[in-house]
């Protein structure tokens, strides 16, 4: 009796035992990843400062919450929680104003959670007039709401942009005069971009991407990004286009 009595005793320790020591092993895990992506993050800081620095721009790691504010009616700062934006550079132009920062959000929660992060360029201009819309590359699940009855402006014209994007804005028809053959071409052309407009500002990133802090990554981004700019001025032209 006392043997089987000293057997359930230890077997009652052993499980508090591993009851204590599995949170604690769980605990490290998340601290020790947490400490990874800190990490991680202060590098690529320090050598997108020294990136921008012999580049002769101004550069602000910290989150800033005045540029973040200023974007708010942009779909994709409406997207998720934490939403976060650093990493930023700004340079005031003749033309536009050009901001190029990193940009973090979180969606979904338990075993759904997913951090969001992409490379992001705005420019303003008070020389850019259009009309308010959003494009983003077509996927499985932008199919399946454009069949429930989401938006996504369609060309019957032209096959090639209507099946790589998904198009939506506040007034379709503005929208689908403002899309000129020309503008379709350009965006069909392109490698399955982002891009936003609202009142004299445009978005420019690739979903769920963040350019290597690398100088020719980063002047290759933001040169594809005024290339969108320029696009969009040079739509202002042609027929159906708009003038400041």
């Amino acid at each position: 009796m006392y043997f089987l009595i000293m057997l359930i005793g230890k077997a009652n320790d052993g499980r508090i035992l591993l009851g204590l020591i599995f949170p604690a092993v769980i605990v490290g895990i998340v601290c020790a990843m947490f400490f990874i992506y800190k990490k991680r993050e202060k590098v690529r800081t320090e050598k997108l400062t020294k990136i921008f620095q012999e580049l002769g721009f101004p550069f602000q790691a910290a989150v800033d919450p005045v540029l973040l504010e200023r974007l708010s009616g942009f779909t994709l700062m409406n997207i998720g929680r934490g939403k976060q934006l650093t990493n930023v550079i700004s340079v005031e132009g003749p033309n536009a104003d050009i901001a190029v920062f990193d940009y973090r959000y979180v969606t979904g929660g338990g075993d759904d959670r997913r951090v969001r992060k992409q490379t992001v360029m705005s420019v303003e201009s008070t020389s850019l007039v259009h009309p308010v819309f959003n494009l983003r590359p077509e996927g499985f699940w932008s199919k399946v709401g454009a069949a429930f009855g989401g938006q996504d402006i369609d060309f019957v014209e032209h096959p090639d942009f209507s099946e790589k994007y998904v198009l939506k804005g506040e007034s379709e028809e503005e929208v689908r005069i403002y899309m000129d053959t020309m503008l379709l071409d350009f965006f069909a052309a392109q490698d399955k971009i982002c891009c936003e407009a609202r009142e004299g500002t445009i978005l420019y990133y690739h979903r769920y991407t963040r350019v290597d802090p690398d100088a020719e990554q980063l002047q290759k981004f933001m040169e594809e990004g005024m290339g969108v700019f320029e696009e969009l001025l040079t739509r202002q032209s042609r027929p159906g286009g708009r003038s400041a």
